[in-house]
Order: C-alpha cells, then sequence, then structure tokens
C-alpha cells in the first residue's frame, strides 16, 4: 500500500502536479483525523453504555435489597404485635382473682420473646457503591440523598429498638426466684428448658400448676406486664416507621430499574 501511494506522489511531482498532490495529502490527512475521531466516539459511546448499564444494575440490586428489609419489617412486626397480644393477656390474668403462675409467665414468655431482636439492614448493594468512585455511577443524586436519609433514619429508629429490647430483657432478669414469679413452671411446660431438661432431671422437679402468685409478686408482674406492653407498641410504631421509609424508597427505585 506504502509503495502505491509513493508512486502516486512520484507521477504527481514528475508532471508538476504539486497542488493537486498537496491536495491529495491534506484529504489523507483529514481522513485519517475522521477516522480516529469515529474511533474515539464509538468507545466513548461504548463506555457510557457500560456506564449506564451498570447504574441500572445498581438500581436493580439497590430494589432487592430493601425488597428483602421490608420482608423482614413484615416479620418483625407480626411477632412484636403477638407479643403485645401476650402482654395484654398477662395483664389481663393478673387482674383477675388468685392467677395461675403458669399461665401469666407462660404470657409473660410470650411477651418477651425475641424482644431483643432487631432490625439489620441489607445493604450490601448500597455498601458497594459507597466504595471507590462507585458513587459516581448513580447520575441521578436525588437517589444517593434518598439513600442516605433512608439508612440514616432507619439506623436512628433501630437505636430506640434496641434500647427498649435491653430494658425489656433487664426487667425480665432482676427476678431472683424464678419459681416465685412462675418463670420455672412455664419454661418446664414448654420452652426451650422443657426441650432440653433430661427425663431424670425433670422428674425429680415437681410442681403444681395451681399455684397462685403472693400478692407482691402479682402486683410486680403487673406492673412489669404493662411495661411490656408499651414496650412493645413501641416498638411496633417503629417498625411501622420504617416500613414507610421502605415503601418511599421502593417507589423511588422501583422508577430507575428497569
Amino acid at each position: 500500500m506504502i509503495p502505491f501511494f509513493r508512486r502516486i506522489r512520484k507521477n504527481l511531482a514528475d508532471k508538476n502536479q504539486f497542488l493537486k498532490y498537496t491536495r491529495y495529502a491534506i484529504g489523507e490527512i483529514v481522513l485519517v483525523v475522521i477516522g480516529i475521531l469515529i474511533a474515539l466516539q464509538i468507545n466513548t459511546w461504548n463506555e457510557h453504555r457500560k456506564q449506564r448499564a451498570l447504574e441500572q444494575d445498581y438500581y436493580c440490586r439497590l430494589l432487592e435489597d430493601v425488597t428483602l428489609d421490608n420482608q423482614q419489617v413484615t416479620d418483625l412486626l407480626k411477632v412484636s404485635k403477638e407479643r403485645l397480644k401476650a402482654a395484654n393477656q398477662a395483664v389481663r390474668l393478673l387482674q383477675g382473682n388468685n392467677p395461675k403462675k403458669i399461665e401469666v409467665a407462660t404470657e409473660i414468655n410470650k411477651a418477651i420473646k425475641s424482644i431483643y431482636a432487631d432490625f439489620k439492614f441489607n445493604d450490601a448493594a448500597f455498601s458497594d457503591l459507597k466504595s471507590g468512585a462507585n458513587l459516581n455511577i448513580i447520575k441521578d443524586k436525588s437517589v444517593i440523598r434518598a439513600l442516605n436519609t433512608y439508612f440514616n433514619k432507619v439506623e436512628s429508629y433501630v437505636s430506640v429498638i434496641e434500647v427498649n429490647g435491653e430494658n425489656a430483657v433487664r426487667v425480665f432478669y432482676s427476678h431472683d426466684d424464678y419459681f416465685a414469679n412462675g418463670w420455672a413452671e412455664a419454661s418446664l411446660n414448654s420452652g426451650w428448658v422443657s426441650d432440653g431438661i433430661e427425663p431424670d432431671v425433670r422428674e425429680k422437679i415437681s410442681f403444681d400448676q395451681n399455684t397462685t402468685f403472693s400478692t407482691d409478686m402479682k402486683y410486680r408482674l403487673l406492673n412489669e406486664s404493662l411495661l411490656l406492653i408499651s414496650y412493645n407498641q413501641r416498638q411496633i410504631m417503629l417498625f411501622q416507621q420504617i416500613k414507610e421509609e421502605i415503601q418511599t424508597l421502593t417507589l423511588l427505585l422501583k422508577t430507575k430499574c428497569k
């Protein structure tokens, strides 16, 4: 190819057609420049396409994470409502005449079950997005603001849930005699203690299922059951607020994940 152009150049020079040769050379340069520009444009377009595809992938991954958050909160709300129902039943029993230990303690056990379980973010996509320069992939900065708002608000709600759970557990374990408050009887009747205790050990522990509380213990448990109503109701309210934040973020991400 090069010898071919050299021959053309020689012929033009021999014929003293310098102007034509100059035009030809300039044309070649223009063609090369245009080729380079086209190649650069194609490369830029490909990079842009890859960036937009990656942006879409992040939107969908974020939506998947927040969907998992929603399912988690739905489950936690269900358990919290069951605990609240049990706490109310404990109060109901304690207000009756001669409430039986095992019945009241069984409801109190239900009212505190998993109360310390708190919400855990599914933040794999957001953590990945924040690493390096990935955050710049998201062109719509309203999404970044929405994500920051979501994580900050929910984190504050979770901190209150943790404190409530700690307080409830502290009240529960403040008792010195778990036969006096009926916890031992209720646990031997059903639950982890019942599942874990070996038969010969169980036979050596006897109790009357009709045993009632002392007056002091009855009023102490009444106070504690009312506290459990308060703690569980507060947790329900906080989980509902988390759910509202999830719904807001979900609506935004659904418009972006295509």
